[in-house]
């Protein structure tokens, strides 16, 4: 058997026992995923009020600046009133004046309702913020207990990744990166163990040339997948 290929297929374990591993380091138990989709619920809904008081809010200090550039203006319009000198200014000063009133009007009316749906939305805001107090408590313990049993876990990662570091060196640079280039183009199966004169992982049948070369130690190439063949050693 070539020492390299064998080096290989431990690589090819080593490598999908830490991609198992890695997957459930990130996999939320069923204990903690309950309360953590009841406290994303929640923390999303008051994300949205946070996000409409900001709109509305934004909008009540448009309002409220509009409003004082006429309330500004009805001044102005009402000391150029005491200025007129004839009916006609007089009557065009009073309509000037008329239709600032009814936009002065408008913008209190709409800075009122600002306030009114601000107060609305803080109110539910802070009623949901304390409900949810208890729920954030239980998912901080419910996190706790998850990363604290992921500690043997992320132990065994540790040695993995250290495992396969430990190949990599004694493989050739160039058998490490043509393994590598298989591994991403094919599923992270690089190297396929030969089951029945067949490829494992495409079930291409080995043709005898090749097995023989499999047999004297070459390193041999599936002629469907191009992975790399394993083949066992024979049980003594």
């Amino acid at each position: 058997m070539n020492p390299d290929v064998e080096r290989l297929w431990e690589l090819q374990t080593v490598l999908s026992q830490l991609g198992d591993r890695e997957k459930q380091l990130t996999t939320k138990p069923e204990s903690f995923a309950a309360v953590d989709r009841e406290w994303q619920t929640a923390n999303d809904e008051m994300s949205r009020l946070r996000q409409s008081i900001e709109q509305v809010s934004k909008e009540h200090r448009r309002v409220d600046g509009e409003l004082s550039d006429h309330q500004e203006l009805l001044k102005k319009y009402q000391g150029q009133l005491m200025l007129v000198k004839n009916q006609q200014q007089y009557a065009a000063a009073w309509k000037e004046i008329d239709s600032t009133r009814k936009q002065v009007k408008e913008l209190e009316d709409a800075e009122l309702k600002a306030m009114s749906d601000i107060e609305s939305l803080q109110s539910d805001l802070n009623q949901r913020e304390s409900a949810s107090a208890d729920l954030k408590s239980r998912w901080d313990e419910a996190h706790a207990a998850w990363q604290h049993s992921l500690g043997d876990l992320r132990a065994e990662v540790e040695k993995l990744k250290e495992r396969a570091t430990s190949i990599e060196s004694k493989l050739p640079d160039r058998l490490k990166r043509e393994f590598y280039q298989i591994f991403k183009q094919r599923q992270n199966v690089a190297v396929a163990r030969v089951v029945n004169d067949s490829c494992s992982a495409c079930r291409t049948r080995i043709r005898p040339a090749l097995f023989q070369q499999l047999k004297r130690g070459e390193l041999v190439r599936c002629e469907g997948c191009h992975r790399i063949l394993y083949l066992e050693r024979p049980q003594s």
